[in-house]
């Protein structure tokens, strides 16, 4: 008996630094995982990864669970919009890429599926709610890490689909990412607070919000623009950048085609050199990540100057920043 327990202990005392604990499968739904990669000692890695989903039918997912290492910044599904159906014609295994922009041959920015912004996150939609997944989807897998250990990182990340029960799902949920991009400049030592207004470009009903910014971020809100224009509602605050809370409205949120939503972003610039917008972490962002269903029968490709033309999901980052 203790030379069990002896040779238990010597086990788990010569693991790997980046073992982690098992992610139960789900009764009803699938797990995947990504592909091996290492994330070298100090490295800063955004990776991206071409698969297809297990499903072999169209599926209603009501659930999702994630985990990953400490380590991990952000992990986003993002799905293909294009024509391509030979797999070969896509990278294999996990590439370096941001946002999984131009990995796909013939599509240069892919569609938000499931964004998600904490190492280890597990949230259900409200009731007759979910996401629709065909079958045998295609996807791109985008995790980003950050290595600051002195080791190679060489991360185990999971995550389940919740298939949801038959005959209860009224609305299908839907990605989205709204922000600005282009009026981040936080000087040298000082601050910034940057507010971007959104305009919504169909009649969207918003289930869940939360803010992303990197570690500069010491204040974010998201407020809702009344119907006159004038008038706004805050609806969320987080201080907390790492890792922002989530917003499930109750009742969900109605966002009227060309009603508008702001974002409010504030940094404390520590570093010796000014700071813009980029996919690092040492570079900052000023966004909104969540879900959204739109109307029945409402299912025109969406376009507009700030959101990139998807079938599927939102990706807005040309919110214009408010000078008032």
């Amino acid at each position: 008996m203790r030379t069990a327990i002896a040779a238990g202990l010597l086990l788990a005392l010569s693991a790997p630094a980046d073992a982690r604990p098992y992610l139960k499968k789900p009764r009803h739904g699938f797990q995947m995982r990504t592909s091996e990669f290492t994330v070298q000692p100090g490295q800063d890695l955004e990776v991206c990864e071409y698969r297809r989903l297990p499903n072999r039918r169209p599926m209603d997912v009501d659930g999702f669970q994630l985990r990953m290492p400490p380590e991990a910044h952000h992990f986003v599904i993002w799905s293909y919009g294009g024509n391509l159906t030979d797999d070969s014609r896509f990278p294999p295994g996990p590439v370096p890429s941001v946002g999984c922009s131009g990995v796909s041959p013939d599509e240069l920015i892919p569609q938000v599926l499931i964004p998600i912004q904490t190492p280890n996150s597990r949230f259900g939609f409200p009731p007759g709610i979910a996401l629709r997944v065909e079958a045998h989807q295609q996807v791109f897998l985008n995790p980003h890490l950050k290595n600051f250990t002195t080791s190679p990182l060489r991360p185990d990340i999971r995550f389940n689909f919740y298939k949801a029960k038959k005959g209860t799902v009224a609305h299908y949920a839907q990605g989205l990412i709204v922000g600005n991009i282009t009026d981040i400049h936080i000087p040298a030592g000082g601050e910034q607070t940057l507010t971007a207004e959104w305009t919504a470009p169909a009649n969207l009903t918003l289930i869940q919000l939360a803010t992303h910014t990197h570690r500069l971020g010491t204040y974010a809100n998201i407020e809702l623009v009344e119907p006159d224009g004038v008038t706004r509602s805050l609806l969320y605050e987080n201080r907390d950048w790492q890792h922002p809370w989530a917003l499930w409205p109750n009742p969900a949120i109605r966002l009227e085609k060309g009603r508008k939503m702001r974002i409010t972003c504030t940094w404390h610039n520590t570093d010796d050199h000014e700071v813009r917008f980029g996919p690092k972490t040492t570079d900052e962002m000023c966004f909104i990540l969540g879900f959204y269903y739109r109307d029945d029968g409402d299912t025109e490709p969406l376009s507009g100057g700030e959101c990139v033309p998807a079938k599927q999901g939102l990706l807005c980052p040309f919110a214009p920043a408010m000078t008032e």
